[in-house]
């Protein structure tokens, strides 16, 4: 299991908290804070349900359960890195808007997991929490990749070193839940379903954990963060692995330290 905890990460200045608090308040970058509370899932982790962004917006159509998860995909929203009035929630409900209407007509939001900017995480997808589900915009992948979405756009700043270890930290639990090896440079094989970029039948090649342009012509996750992810994700992600692991804060923190990963510069307000 994942061991999480706050670490005050003296190379940027930030600190990710572990309390979650149950009512709505205003949040440490001006949005606010769901009233329903988060789903412990791990020690460290706590998810907060589908029901405390879109309680009121079902899926539209039938959510199934992958056969055989094999990798995980980073996404970023690439919307923008200011605050809206609602917080992430209200980002949340733009995207399933989207989503689900002429443009993609898919069932619900895409991913099975959200990070906002301080490092919240978000179930997407209906059903996410308690199991697998197929995502889309998955590059042909569908049904063989779980997708964890940075909330903003890092086409040329960086997450906050909160949301990188959010993402550490959910990626590492459902490497955990899916069993995959997340040692650097494994990788894993799937028969493409088809895409602008891999066409149906191809066999694909893809690191365990993969940023979605790996899968689709896109710039997605920003070309600021995509190094990040294909260098370094599977690092830190195995590094948080485990009981006897660092938590995903420590794990980060050490390669900030070390200058393997970059520190984003704090984003203006």
């Amino acid at each position: 299991m994942l061991i999480g905890g706050s670490v005050a990460l003296l190379t940027s200045g930030l600190v990710l908290g572990d309390s979650r608090p149950a009512r709505a308040t205003p949040s440490r970058r001006g949005g606010m804070q769901p009233a329903i509370a988060p789903v412990n899932v791990a020690v460290g982790l706590d998810i907060y349900p589908r029901s405390a962004w879109g309680a009121d917006l079902p899926p539209t159509g039938v959510i199934t359960r992958p056969e055989d998860v094999r990798f995980l995909l980073v996404h970023h929203t690439a919307s923008p890195n200011t605050v809206p009035i609602g917080g992430t929630a209200t980002v949340l409900r733009e995207i399933y808007a989207y989503q689900t209407g002429p443009a993609k007509g898919w069932p619900d939001v895409c991913y099975e997991f959200f990070v906002d900017p301080e490092g919240l995480v978000w179930e997407g997808r209906e059903g996410a929490l308690n199991g697998s589900v197929v995502a889309d915009a998955t590059g042909g992948s569908q049904g063989f990749a779980q997708l964890v979405c940075l909330v903003g756009d890092f086409t040329s700043v960086l997450p906050t070193v909160a949301q990188q270890a959010g993402l550490v930290r959910v990626l590492a639990w459902l490497a955990d839940r899916n069993r995959l090896d997340t040692t650097p440079g494994a990788t894993t094989t799937f028969v493409s379903r088809g895409s602008q970029r891999w066409a149906a039948g191809v066999t694909v090649t893809a690191k365990t954990i993969s940023g979605h342009r790996d899968m689709s012509s896109t710039e997605c996750p920003g070309n600021a963060f995509y190094p990040v992810v294909r260098d370094q994700m599977q690092a830190l992600v195995t590094a948080a692995r485990g009981p006897s692991g660092p938590s995903a804060t420590q794990a980060l923190g050490t390669l900030l330290h070390s200058g393997r990963v970059p520190t984003p510069r704090r984003q203006s307000r």
